[in-house]
């Protein structure tokens, strides 16, 4: 098969499964705005991983979601508006805000991510769980190679490819790598 016309069927699938993933999460919306749900969601997350006693300082939400703090301050407003969320000042330094969910805010995603789990595990069964794995795995694989050839931040050059092909060949020859 062509490499132009492989790269424009990977185009076409990535753009369908992005519209289907939107479709999909329109179940979201029912009950909780997109936007909100997100935020909400990677508030919850970066708390569970990074957090203390059910808190996170809003600098440190900013760094791990690799967003500007004023975005992030944006985002925690219309949670806050929502009643999702609060900020409270830190004990240890009055100058740093730490936020938190509220009972609201963590019912509310445990709701959204109770729908979402069910709606993926009737996508998995059709799928079929071997298959699945497979399908992951690739993902993940992919997502490291994708990686690995985006720039590095302070300008480097990407690692080379591991088959030995340059830039040029590659681009004459993607058929294998």
């Amino acid at each position: 098969m062509d490499s132009d016309q492989t790269l424009s069927e990977l185009f076409q699938l990535l753009w369908q499964m992005y519209k289907t993933v939107q479709l999909s999460l329109q179940q979201v919306e029912r009950c909780c705005p997109r936007g909100q749900f997100f935020m909400l969601e990677r508030l919850g997350v970066t708390i569970d991983r990074h957090g203390r006693d059910g808190t996170i300082p809003v600098s440190t939400l900013a760094a791990q979601l690799r967003v500007l703090p004023a975005a992030v301050s944006r985002s925690l407003r219309q949670l806050e508006d929502a009643g999702l969320a609060e900020r409270v000042p830190d004990p240890a330094d009055h100058r740093r805000a730490l936020v938190r969910l509220t009972p609201a805010g963590l019912a509310l995603r445990r709701q959204v991510e109770d729908g979402l789990r069910e709606y993926m595990r009737r996508v998995v069964c059709r799928m079929g769980e071997a298959e699945f794995a497979r399908m992951l795995a690739s993902c993940r694989a992919w997502d490291e190679a994708m990686r690995a050839e985006l720039p590095v931040q302070d300008g480097a050059v990407p690692a080379p490819c591991p088959c030995g092909q340059t830039q040029q060949s590659q681009k004459e020859e993607t058929a294998s790598c």
